[in-house]
């Protein structure tokens, strides 16, 4: 650092910009700020910086740099920075560069340019970027949070919903519960009932109807609101509640039920009755449901803190204010979240274009609030904003926790616009109790539910200034939450892309469209026809054999949108705001009772909705079962990177799993930009993090079952994500950000099991989940100590990678010789002397000899055990969600390469290319989903095509060896079968292209691109160095190009940033 510096790069002579324009170009490119580019919002004041170059020279790296920063452009662009100029670093670090300048600022704007100089002499500067920050401190905030919530539902809150519990009993039988009541006079009743486990319940000995839920459901029933006329008297709810056996967790500890009766006796009188009194008894007799049997011996029911308060939905709300605007103004920010989900408006405009926000989270802990640029939405004058808010991730049904998983009603509103004025002044509109609300059009929407919307409801311009907004009441203020306000950094929920129908069949009189692909998102409908008349869509991954669409795999999901016209001549759009599903189906009814003819492509499009991460990786196989996996793989993650990286986005569940996720990575990172994703989703999973250190099974976790211990394979996500992001974009802020939990999380493992195996403290220990020789998904195919402690020496490899690459030496050589303990012990328990280990099971094999597990003197007869069981199924796995992965990287670590590709190329079952045979368009949750139990059977779940990293890596060649491509290495195993391969990846350091071709008679072509700052290690087929022609000249005449040897029949060459063309003759 220090010395002259670059600055006088800005102001060069004419005669030094002369033989600028003489000398190749060398460009500095896509400045980013915690990995985004221009982002608003940041709230580390240790921003991470970094930039790529770019030069069409080979062998160019970059040996020096500066940072510049200003206040303003002016400042920075007239060559004086006010907040960081600290003159040269002498490095090629061009990533992970933290933020040196000046301390920064609630709101604040910087401006910034890099400039830098190559080992070439030359010089560059980048055009200028910017970032914001967000609101640092507390106290920046004005807002006030704001109930959306009906008075009647306000009223049924303050009544509240009271919990009645009775202990579990040890012989796990059912408990019953009695609540009698008395009415003064007949009335029409609401009746809300519920129950921690499945139960049945009754009204005055009849059995009330109960909401969809299939026993095949994930998690119990919801609540219950049910409509009665009641004479007056006595009555009775009565539940039997049935333990499931199962579930340790506090809210689980008991069984529970409750009850609220709201009565409208009529002349305005409203009277509720709460559970207080309610009876329990573990044996009832016959008649026990009915309001004449006596319960004076039962057991008074003790009231319970451990239950949700799960009020059901009451669809949407629209909330508004009218403000000024005095004069012009310079910029202006909406800083906006909710409990549910909302979407703002100003003056009748929406703002921005994310979706489904805030996003999930923990909301008892951590709620993502957005930044948006609003200035062009404000006027001189008169203005409005407003905003519809409805369940969303906070209110819906969250399986299996219920409704309200993540904290009480009612639902909330949180906003603070601030509009800064030409002459500085600043002026802030803030969700107070001047704000209105009346209820939306949306009379229902939750997650897995879908969308109930009624057009006649609307209400034009209500978010535009001069409204009449006198019918609508004012809000109250609502409890403020015990949750962090976090800026969302990582991309939103955005629509990424329109298809449509590839058919359209009537099926009876309804019609099915079929997208021809599997995707998360909905339809959007163009229709027109009277007031009133309905459409309804019900959305599915498949179809039952009668045409009709097949919705048992969903659960309880109803997965189903109806639209109620409001007669508009002109015609009527419409696309739902608090839902969304998976699906390649729709099925269609009321459109041609509306339309008086059936639907057209453009009527019903289907909209895809995706984080909307950049997509990076893209490969180039000749053969359509490899390149079908990898497609299949990237639709799944366009539909399951959805916030959080669920394991499925159609059925009632759509969680962050985390083994899902932990295996998925790899591929993940090469299909898309995923770290600022990582970074998000690693927040969530340690919100969820146990006290004990133990990381979670899924996040957001509605409720965890604390003191169970950790999932192998599951739980180690919380390492593998933040060790892939570190390796793939060289940024040690992933590190630095996990690395307390980490460290937790690999002391909890070593606290319980000393000896070095992991027998204790696994969670619900998964096992290799789905595995084909399990009749139940978890069965133990595979010991699940051998599993657990292969994947926790995975783990504590990957941590001293980390600590290592972050200046962590101490922790490094510490976990080193963990890793080398945990090996030997799993030798002397699961490997015997004739290579032979565990149970013989494929994934022991795969998990053993993939984590450096087998001495190197048996890997040779493990492979072989290995190999031999996969020939005697007839060349097939028998693997689940955690030894499939990493299977084809085993066999090709140890010389198996046409086995790989026996593997890869097969159509029959179980194979990947017998779901592309059986016309998958996703990757499936089972080898055999179609066949499989329909209680867990996704059509769209990415973690069996985890291998797609292995197709990127070892057939395209492109395999990182030092963090951010730095170095990677270009060394393909290859078969005759698949003639041609490659790819590219758009590495933080710029494309990475691989192109080769493997030639009948033994040759070999690639044409390989390195990008600037980065190395490659490329390992071609060849007789020797005087078979390899670059260019068509000889190695040794070559710029860029040494010769490292040969190793085997690959000869082995390092070559610097450029583009190459590579012939080897036989």
């Amino acid at each position: 650092m220090g010395g002259a510096g670059l600055a006088g790069l800005a102001a060069a002579s004419p005669a030094a910009s002369a033989r600028a324009l003489q000398a190749p170009p060398l460009e500095v490119l896509d400045l980013k700020a915690s990995a985004a580019v221009a982002p608003i919002g940041l709230e580390d004041q240790a921003v991470r910086l970094s930039w790529r170059l770019q030069s069409p020279d080979r062998g160019v790296q970059q040996t020096r740099y500066e940072i510049q920063a200003a206040s303003t452009r002016e400042l920075l662009e007239a060559g004086t920075p006010d907040l960081w100029h600290a003159g040269e670093v002498l490095t090629d670090q061009s990533m992970d560069v933290s933020w040196l300048g000046s301390p920064l600022k609630s709101r604040q704007v910087i401006w910034w340019r890099v400039l830098i100089r190559d080992n070439k002499g030359r010089r560059a500067t980048s055009a200028s970027s910017r970032f914001e920050m967000g609101l640092l401190q507390p106290s920046d905030w004005r807002a006030k949070w704001i109930a959306a919530e009906t008075e009647m539902a306000h009223a049924d809150r303050q009544a509240g919903l009271l919990w009645m519990r009775g202990d579990r009993p040890a012989d796990k039988s059912d408990r019953f519960f009695r609540l009698s009541f008395n009415l003064p006079s007949a009335a029409d009743v609401t009746l809300f009932s519920i129950a921690n486990f499945d139960a049945e319940i009754w009204l005055d000995g009849k059995t009330l109807e109960r909401p969809h839920h299939p026993s095949i459901s994930f998690g119990v029933a919801p609540i219950a609101e049910t409509r009665h006329r009641l004479n007056a008297g006595r009555h009775v709810v009565a539940f039997r509640v049935k333990d499931p056996a199962a579930f340790n967790e506090p809210k689980f500890f008991e069984i529970a039920a409750a009850a609220m009766i709201r009565a409208d006796l009529g002349g305005g009188r409203v009277v509720r009755i709460t559970s207080r009194g309610m009876k329990t008894a573990l044996h009832a007799p016959k008649g026990w449901e009915q309001p004449g049997f006596s319960d004076a011996r039962w057991t008074n029911a003790e009231v319970s803190k451990n239950q949700p308060q799960a009020w059901p939905g009451y669809g949407a709300f629209l909330l508004r204010k009218d403000f000024a605007v005095a004069r012009p103004i310079a910029h202006a920010r909406l800083y906006a979240t909710a409990l549910g989900v909302y979407e703002a408006q100003i003056n009748g405009k929406r703002v921005g274009d994310a979706l489904l926000s805030p996003e999930s989270t923990d909301f008892r802990k951590t709620a993502l609030y957005q930044v948006h640029d609003v200035t062009d939405l404000l006027t001189t004058g008169d203005n409005a904003i407003g905003a519809m808010v409805g369940d969303g991730w906070y209110g819906s049904y969250h399986a299996p926790a219920g409704r309200y998983a993540f904290g009480d009603a009612p639902l909330r509103f949180f906003a603070q616009l601030e509009i800064t004025y030409v002459d500085g002044a600043r002026e802030t509109v803030v969700t107070d109790d001047s704000w209105r609300l009346t209820e939306a059009p949306v009379t229902k929407g939750e997650i897995y539910y879908g969308e109930d919307y009624d057009a006649r409801l609307e209400k034009a311009g209500w978010a535009a200034p001069g409204f009449d907004a006198a019918g609508w009441r004012g809000v109250d203020i609502a409890p403020t939450p015990p949750c962090v306000l976090k800026a969302q950094i990582s991309p939103p929920l955005r629509r990424i892309e329109t298809l449509n129908a590839r058919s359209i069949t009537k099926v009876g009189s309804h019609y099915v469209l079929d997208y021809g692909q599997n995707f998360s998102g909905w339809s959007r409908l163009k229709v027109k026809g009277r007031a009133g008349q309905a459409v309804t869509l019900k959305f599915a991954e498949v179809l039952q054999a009668d045409g009709h669409v097949d919705q048992s795999n969903l659960r309880a999901a109803r997965a189903a949108l109806v639209y109620t016209l409001k007669g508009d001549p002109a015609g009527e759009t419409y696309e739902p705001r608090f839902t969304y599903f998976g699906f390649r189906y729709v099925e269609v009814e009321g459109f041609e009772e509306a339309m008086g003819r059936a639907p057209t492509v453009d009527d019903i499009e289907g909209v895809v909705v995706s984080s909307n991460l950049i997509e990076t990786g893209h490969l180039r196989v000749a053969n359509p079962v490899i390149h079908g996996l990898w497609r299949n793989t990237l639709w799944s993650q366009r539909s399951n990177f959805f916030g959080v990286p669920t394991d499925c986005p159609q059925r009632d569940e759509r969680l962050g799993w985390t083994g899902d996720a932990n295996v998925f990575w790899d591929a993940a990172a090469f299909n898309m930009d995923v770290a600022a994703f990582t970074e998000r989703f690693m927040g969530d999973v340690r919100d969820a993090q146990g006290p004990r250190g133990e990381f979670p099974d899924y996040a957001p976790a509605g409720w965890q079952e604390l003191g169970l211990g950790a999932s192998p394979g599951w739980a180690d996500g919380g390492v593998i994500l933040p060790w892939t992001a570190w390796q793939r974009y060289g940024d040690t802020a992933v590190v630095d950000q996990n690395w307390a939990a980490m460290s937790r999380y690999l002391g909890f493992i070593l606290e319980h099991n000393p000896d070095l195996i992991w027998r204790n403290q696994r969670g619900y220990d998964f096992g290799d989940w789905v595995a084909l020789d399990a009749v139940n998904p978890g069965d133990e195919t595979t010991p699940k100590a051998l599993i657990a402690t292969a994947m926790w020496k995975h783990s504590v490899d990957a941590m001293a990678e980390m600590a290592l690459g972050s200046g962590r030496r101490p922790e490094a050589v510490r976990y080193r010789d963990l890793a080398r303990r945990i090996t030997a012990a799993f030798q002397r328990e699961f490997v015997r002397p004739d290579g032979s280990m565990g149970n013989g099971s494929q994934a022991g094999y795969i998990l053993a000899l993939r984590f450096g597990l087998v001495p190197d003197s048996q890997r040779a007869a493990a492979t072989g055990h290995l190999v031999a069981d996969i020939r005697r199924r007839g060349t097939l796995l028998s693997t689940g969600f955690l030894g499939t992965p990493y299977s084809l990287d085993a066999l090709a670590d140890n010389d198996q390469d046409s086995l790989v590709y026996d593997l890869l190329l097969r159509t029959d079952f179980p194979s990947w290319g017998y779901m592309i045979r059986k016309d998958a368009t996703t990757i499936w949750e089972r080898w055999n989903g179609d066949v499989g139990d329909v209680a867990m059977n996704s059509f769209n779940h990415y973690a069996l095509g985890a291998v797609t990293g292995f197709v990127f890596r070892r057939i395209a060649g492109i395999e990182p060896i030092k963090a951010g491509f730095l170095t990677f290495r270009f060394d393909p195993v290859l078969d005759a079968r698949v003639p041609r391969g490659g790819g590219d990846y758009d590495s933080i350091l710029g494309r990475i292209t691989t192109d080769w071709e493997l030639k009948p008679d033994g040759g070999f072509d690639l044409h390989l691109v390195v990008p600037t700052n980065s190395r490659a290690e490329v390992r071609l087929p060849a007789r020797s160095a005087d078979s390899v022609r670059e260019n068509g000249r000889p190695l040794s005449q070559t710029d860029g190009v040494v010769v490292r040897g040969m190793d085997g029949d690959r000869l082995v060459l390092e070559v610097g940033s450029g583009d190459y063309r590579f012939l080897s003759r036989a």
